[in-house]
């Protein structure tokens, strides 16, 4: 065996584990301040979650974004937690917060996987969406995706 072949099958090996292609579903616990939490997998390999409460998670699913989860560079050296609903990519935390447009979502103690409301502002900016109300009309006009 060459090296070339040992390292092509150890690479193999390390990024195809036994969950590779499974979604896990979201493990429930209970917060500091004793909510029913969910941390939702981001990943097929259990390494990065959103952190959640049930009511949050609820409202994302309410709205029809029933897609999986998904840690998204911004292209900038950032990440969000990002689903897709309706044929388009949305972000939880927007949803969660009940954003409009023109209203920008920051993170309280910096951390943009951790969408409980306490740690969701909004503040006025150049955003143009309402994530909420894009998937909201999709569902009515009967263009669900099957998400």
């Amino acid at each position: 065996m060459t090296s070339t072949t040992t390292s092509t099958s150890r690479r193999k090996r390390n990024r195809r584990g036994p969950y590779a292609g499974v979604r896990h579903a979201p493990i429930r616990f209970t917060d500091e301040r004793g909510r029913g939490c969910l941390k939702v997998p981001l990943d097929r390999y259990g390494r990065k979650y959103a952190i959640v409460t049930v009511r949050g998670y609820q409202a994302v699913q309410d709205a029809g974004a029933t897609g999986a989860w998904r840690l998204n560079s911004n292209g900038h050296g950032g990440a969000y937690v990002r689903t897709f609903a309706a044929g388009t990519v949305l972000m939880p935390a927007r949803i969660i917060a009940g954003a409009g447009p023109r209203s920008v979502v920051r993170y309280v103690n910096g951390d943009p996987l951790d969408l409980r409301p306490e740690n969701i502002v909004l503040r006025k900016g150049a955003a143009k969406r309402a994530d909420a109300d894009i998937v909201a009309d999709s569902v009515a006009a009967g263009e669900g995706g099957g998400w």
